[in-house]
């Protein structure tokens, strides 16, 4: 799933949508948020605009840092055990043993967009770590098989170079989902589970299959259950939606690092967060009302205090 497909829009709110109050039991700023989202946001659900999407997203690429976040973070990239890898520090700040593996969302389809960019700058500015975001390799040109090797290996290969006590691994949407699939990997080979987890609005269910989904589509302005099938195509290329291999809940979560949570009732996959809550009450859980798909990048005040908490659950968790 796409983080910023439609919560990008939320930066166009800035601070009037800010600043508007909460009332008893109603999130105005999520609400204004959602028919903004609903106004800008395009179908995805239509296979046309999802290809165009697409192709358009491979003539552009992975996207840098936006100029004005350079005064925030320092930025470099290169090839690395065969990808191309973002690597992102606090400006000026002193080398952080602390390494925070961030897998991009993007539906599995779509490369790492410059709205992501705020998720680590803002984690930069409440935690002293380097983020290193590998661009790995998208359907439809790539399997699942090759999305989740390409992972695995620089996983393993920041182990050898730093110990996987120093490296916590985030994603949102898609990348959330890969981020549990690496755990549960290395778990199942027996080799070097991360120190933590800090997923926003993980897809852990490629399938769909949410019994609360139906309901929590039609509160939803970036993502519904037809994507999750056109897209499914893609990148399991003939391998069932609810394999474990591609969908993480359906696999054990038993022996698992800590792990953390953030989804919003205006997204089908909240859904995902509150089944995998149900199967692993260790999982943290935070759940917003009135928040969309990956929140924590918009400008609203929730977004920063789930920025806040995932920073203490780093915290808690660092070596």
């Amino acid at each position: 799933m796409k983080a910023g497909v439609a919560t990008g829009a939320a930066v166009a709110l800035g601070a009037g949508a800010t600043a508007i109050a909460r009332r008893r039991g109603f999130n105005l700023r999520g609400w204004a948020l959602y028919n903004f989202a609903k106004l800008v946001a395009p179908n995805l659900s239509d296979p046309r605009v999802l290809r165009k999407t697409i192709q358009k997203d491979r003539e552009t690429g992975p996207a840098r840092p936006p100029k004005k976040m350079l005064k925030k973070i320092d930025f470099s990239e290169g090839m690395e055990h065969g990808l191309l890898v973002f690597r992102a520090t606090r400006k000026g700040g002193a080398t952080s043993a602390l390494k925070l593996l961030y897998l991009h969302g993007g539906a599995y389809v779509l490369d790492f967009q410059e709205i992501q960019w705020n998720l680590v700058a803002g984690l930069l500015e409440r935690v002293d770590a380097e983020v290193i975001a590998p661009i790995y390799p998208l359907g439809p040109e790539a399997s699942w098989r090759e999305t989740t090797g390409a992972v695995r290996a620089q996983y393993l290969a920041a182990v050898e170079q730093y110990g996987a006590d120093n490296i916590i691994v985030m994603g949102d949407s898609a990348g959330g989902g890969l981020a549990l699939l690496l755990a549960q990997a290395m778990r199942d080979e027996g080799l070097p589970q991360p120190k933590a987890l800090v997923l926003f609005s993980p897809a852990l269910d490629v399938a769909g299959l949410g019994e609360d989904q139906p309901a929590l589509e039609k509160r939803d302005p970036a993502l519904s259950l037809r994507l999750l099938h056109e897209i499914g195509p893609m990148w399991l290329k003939g391998l069932p939606a609810d394999d474990p291999r591609v969908s993480p809940l359906f696999a054990s979560q038993e022996n698992l690092p800590p792990t953390i949570i953030f989804s919003g009732d205006r997204e089908i996959l909240h859904s995902d967060a509150l089944r995998l809550k149900q199967k692993n009450p260790a999982v943290e859980h935070r759940a917003y009302p009135e928040m969309m798909h990956v929140f924590p990048v918009s400008p609203l005040r929730e977004a920063k205090q789930a920025l806040a908490e995932a920073a203490a659950f780093i915290e808690r968790h660092r070596k």
